[in-house]
């Protein structure tokens, strides 16, 4: 999160005899308000993004003259030197790791579901993962309110390694799905919980490069995950692919005890309160509203139809326990793990939740389908299609550290979302332009436009956020958009999925003398072993009409995204200097 957006002289100060209603006590604005209403010499304070810790709801108490209030530890100093940069690296190591798995397992789900003769269940590889992810994302952002945040981080980083660990030893289909689970829930918290680190801890004038450098850690690990895997499985076992998760998970878990020192967050409730505060309803409405979901997607057209009863009501279930969802969040008002306030009532975040919705649908779509297209019309191998990313990959790094450079010294992000947006459109339609005789530096070409779009684009909702909401609303507006991305990623991936599959099952199915069955059970890389060679360039054709339709609707995704922008409000960074020559960051607004 960009503390460069924060103003931190806009949290007003109170003094002993104000009232304090409206920040929460478990946030990080009120933890600042109570700190410099009792005077407390923390001088260290205003150099960190300490007002932003993740706040998902918590009790308003009012301050009175004559209450009581205990005053917090002071936070620790933050940090400098090789320890900041050890910091650093350890939450870009985790950043890393969560890419690498996102994509280190797609190269090895065949040989999966080879090794245990569950064919049926290599969606649920993926799904799995997914399910617990978004279901538990909102979740996870009220621990990191309510507990130690260097704890919750570490738990969750704990819970991605046992993950890994189930995976990799896993007997049965069933264990290694479970594992995959684990693996979803871990990562709930790591996204968020590097967010709220990052943002608690490292100075303010490093927030915009940091959200960058977060983004090309992601990145790196996206287009590593088929080199690795596909080496892996080439020359050990898939098992690999997990073990080389864990021990890096481990690493980073010792770095983490070691380095992580975030500042305390005071409460004023018992952990029995705040347990009960946690929204455990909300988790798992949203869980059974995905599983309806991922199921009805899998399934429509393809193991089922798609008006049979089914799959009708599973699209059903879903839409009724996502609305169920979106009540009991109106229902629990400021105690709720998305805040709908400022989704009913900011039509700026609205608006950039809406952005990054899109964000979400069509990056993690283009950066799961564009390695499929290499894979199935031109026949790479996963390492090869993982090498063919780097164009992408490469102006995607690039990109999204020259977007987090421009906000932190021009102060607005409107001109990086917009462009990440429009190139992302453009470059998607670009691929899906694209066809078995497109030649290395046309699809060259293109991966560097939508690269440069989503790189640029990644974490822009995310600064926005910090640069619209209030000071007492900044954390809740980031846990706001982070979990529109996971969403939307989470959503239009099977879409996306289900698209490809129903298009790929009609096409080959008007081909004469190809056994539908065998092509569909035989994976993206092995279709050419059960084609025949008669056969393989009207199945490649196939594959490329509906590729076409995926790379299609990411673009229409993306230009949605960015007719959206137009709602949000400009505002500008203006850095001031005070009367003893410090420093500070002020949000105005460039509206008349």
């Amino acid at each position: 999160m960009s503390g460069d957006q924060l103003a931190l002289h806009e949290i007003r100060q109170g003094s002993d005899d104000e009232t304090v209603g409206e920040f929460p006590p478990s946030s990080s604005a009120s933890q600042y308000d109570t700190l410099k209403s009792r005077d407390r010499p923390y001088d260290g304070l205003d150099d960190t993004a300490y007002a932003t810790a993740v706040h998902l709801g918590g009790a308003h108490v009012a301050r009175d003259e004559g209450d009581k209030v205990d005053s917090p530890p002071s936070p620790p100093d933050p940090p400098k030197g090789v320890r900041l940069a050890l910091l650093l690296l350890t939450l870009l190591l985790v950043e890393v790791l969560v890419g690498l798995d996102n994509t280190i397992v797609a190269t090895s789900t065949a040989t999966i579901a080879n090794d245990f003769q569950r064919l049926t269940d290599v969606g649920w590889y993926g799904s799995a993962y997914l399910l617990t992810c978004v279901a538990f994302q909102p979740l996870a952002g009220r621990g990191f309110a309510y507990f130690s945040q260097k704890w919750m981080f570490l738990v969750c980083l704990a819970v991605f390694d046992l993950g890994c660990l189930v995976a990799a030893v896993a007997p049965s289909s069933s264990v290694l799905i479970v594992g995959r689970a684990l693996q979803g829930l871990g990562y709930a918290g790591l996204f968020i919980g590097i967010l709220a680190i990052a943002s608690n801890t490292l100075p303010i004038r490093m927030q915009a490069v940091v959200t960058a450098l977060m983004n090309v850690s992601y990145g790196t690990g996206t287009v590593l995950g088929p080199l690795i895997g596909g080496a892996l499985t080439s020359n050990l076992t898939w098992r690999w692919c997990f073990y080389v998760l864990l021990i890096g998970g481990g690493f980073a878990l010792a770095l983490g005890i070691w380095l992580l020192n975030p500042p305390p967050i005071p409460q004023e409730l018992t952990v029995k309160q705040r347990l009960k505060r946690m929204d455990w309803g909300g988790a798992f409405i949203l869980l059974g509203a995905m599983v309806c979901l991922l199921i009805a997607l899998q399934q429509g057209g393809i193991s089922r139809p798609w008006s049979s009863s089914t799959v009708i009501g599973l699209l059903v279930g879903f839409v009724g326990l996502m609305c169920a969802f979106f009540a009991l969040q109106t229902w629990l008002g400021e105690k709720a793990s998305i805040s709908m306030r400022l989704l009913t009532r900011d039509r700026s975040l609205a608006c950039t939740s809406f952005v990054n919705l899109m964000c979400g649908a069509s990056y993690y779509a283009i950066l799961y389908y564009l390695p499929i297209w290499f894979q199935t019309v031109q026949g790479a191998t996963p390492v090869q299609a993982g090498i063919n990313l780097l164009p992408l990959i490469a102006l995607n790094m690039f990109c999204g550290i020259v977007a987090g450079w421009t906000v932190s010294r021009f102060g607005v992000f409107h001109p990086a979302m917009a462009f990440g947006l429009a190139f992302t459109a453009i470059g998607a339609g670009l691929l899906a332009t694209m066809d078995a005789s497109t030649p290395t530096a046309q699809w060259a070409g293109y991966g560097v436009v939508v690269g440069s779009g989503m790189g640029a684009l990644y974490m822009m909702s995310f600064l926005a956020s910090q640069m619209l909401a209030e000071p007492a609303d900044r954390s809740k507006a980031s846990s706001l958009v982070c979990f529109f991305q996971i969403l939307g990623g989470t959503i239009w991936v099977s879409v996306a999925n289900a698209i490809y599959a129903n298009t790929f099952k009609r096409g080959i199915g008007k081909i004469p003398g190809v056994d539908v069955q065998a092509v569909l059970d035989s994976g993206v890389d092995r279709f050419r072993e059960v084609v025949a060679p008669e056969h393989l360039d009207a199945v490649v054709a196939v594959a490329v009409t509906a590729l076409f339709d995926v790379f299609t609707s990411c673009a229409v995704l993306a230009a949605a995204g960015c007719v959206s922008v137009a709602g949000i409000r400009w505002v500008r960074i203006e850095e001031t200097t005070d009367k003893k020559g410090a420093r500070e960051k002020r949000v105005d607004d460039v509206e008349g």
